[in-house]
C-alpha cells in the first residue's frame, strides 16, 4: 500500500501576487484605451452622422 499525503508547502500561493498584477494593469490598460475614444464616443452621441443613422434604420427594419 502507498502512503500519500498533502504537502502543506502551498507552490501556487506566489502566483497569485502576478495575476493580481496583470489585471490591474490590464484594467488600466482598459481605461487609457476608454479615455482616448471617449471624445469621439460622446461625439457620436451629441451629433451622429447621417451614415450612422441609416446604418441603425436599416439594421431595425431587418429584425
Amino acid at each position: 500500500m502507498t502512503k500519500t499525503s498533502t504537502s502543506t508547502n502551498l507552490v501556487s500561493s506566489p502566483n497569485v501576487q502576478p495575476s493580481q498584477i496583470a489585471a490591474a494593469e490590464a484594467e488600466q490598460q482598459d481605461e487609457l484605451f476608454y479615455n482616448s475614444i471617449k471624445p469621439q464616443l460622446d461625439q457620436l452621441v451629441k451629433n451622429p452622422s447621417d451614415e450612422t443613422i441609416s446604418k441603425i434604420l436599416a439594421h431595425s427594419r431587418n429584425k
